[in-house]
């Protein structure tokens, strides 16, 4: 069984350093994104509340890329078959996974200066768009 993590700090410290840095570099822009949010270990992993609703979670687990899951928490039902009608993606940055849940990639590090700010854009607009 995977362990489980108390606080974020207990979740970083548990990375590998490679990993602990894409997690931090997102850390950052979903901070910078919306100062307000609440982070907390939720799903064994970085989460992020906004006005007690959870909307962001980090995704680092497994071998793949670290990705930021945005999502409307538990409240509301989602259709996997349904089209999302968010509209704050231009760049298409986001891949679906249902009506209210899809997943942003972090790019590699040498791509995230030219990335940044369509990343921050794209959390603020979902956060916006509830």
């Amino acid at each position: 069984m995977p362990e489980r993590f108390a606080t974020v700090t207990t979740y970083l410290t548990a990375q590998t350093p490679e990993r602990r840095s894409d997690v931090e570099s997102l850390r950052a822009l979903v901070h910078e994104a919306e100062p307000e949010l609440i982070e907390i270990v939720k799903w064994n992993s970085p989460s992020y509340t906004l006005h007690g609703i959870d909307r962001l979670t980090i995704n680092a687990a497994g071998k793949g890329p670290v990705r930021l899951i945005l999502h409307l928490g538990t409240h509301r039902a989602e259709n996997r078959d349904a089209a999302p009608t968010f509209g704050g993606d231009p760049g298409g940055l986001l891949t679906w996974h249902s009506d209210i849940r899809a997943s942003l990639v972090l790019p590699p590090a040498d791509d995230l200066p030219s990335a940044r700010d369509a990343i921050i854009a794209v959390i603020r607009a979902w956060l916006a768009d509830a």
